[in-house]
């Protein structure tokens, strides 16, 4: 039987380990059993987020280590931007894009994916 790292449970211990990473470990976050995690089926994207309640859903065409690290560091930008009160936490505008840039510097993701 393989082995499955795309789960429920793996998407909470990654968040807990990156909130106690940089760049995250500068700003306040809500503790991993205030977020829901959950793997989807969508097809339409790698991943969300949803405010209330916190919600993080990482589709299942994140297939390795990788994609999936990448995935749910973009959609923890939403929430810190959501859980430190900015309105336009949704938004893929020039705020996003500072966090976006730091965490591609400093994971080596290709920006341009992210």
């Amino acid at each position: 039987m393989a082995i499955k790292l795309l789960t429920r449970q793996n998407l909470r211990k990654m968040y807990k380990c990156f909130i106690s990473l940089p760049p995250f470990n500068e700003y306040r976050m809500p503790a991993p059993h205030k977020v829901r995690f959950s793997v989807i089926n969508t097809k339409e994207a790698l991943g969300y987020f949803h405010n209330e309640p916190y919600r993080i859903q990482i589709d299942n065409s994140n297939d390795s280590y990788l994609k999936i690290s990448e995935t749910m560091l973009h959609e923890m930008i939403h929430l810190c931007r959501c859980h430190n009160g900015h309105e336009d936490f949704a938004e893929h505008n020039e705020k996003f894009n500072i966090y976006a840039q730091k965490i591609c510097e400093l994971y080596n993701f290709n920006y341009e994916e992210f």
